[in-house]
């Protein structure tokens, strides 16, 4: 009988996961499966430990919003400013 309420536990929740999934039109035009999402967690996780490292290696305390994109654009080899 455990079985039973455990087999519709997980049932609904792979219900609501699919229904969710369905109703998110703006992420299955941008090509999302459901199972997809590890992969958006490695990227924003990934994201996450890049701007830690920069923010470690770049002192932007007290500086002036200028100053800060001055600093990231080194970070980034960009020189088009």
């Amino acid at each position: 009988m455990v079985w039973v309420f455990w087999g519709s536990v997980a049932v609904l929740l792979v219900g609501l996961a699919v229904l969710s999934w369905w109703w998110d039109r703006d992420a299955r035009k941008r090509g999302a499966t459901p199972l997809s999402g590890g992969a958006m967690h490695r990227a924003r996780w990934s994201r996450r430990l890049e701007v830690e490292r920069q923010l470690n290696s770049v002192v932007t305390k007290g500086a002036t919003p200028r100053t800060q994109d001055a600093a990231q654009d080194a970070w980034k080899g960009r020189t088009d400013r």
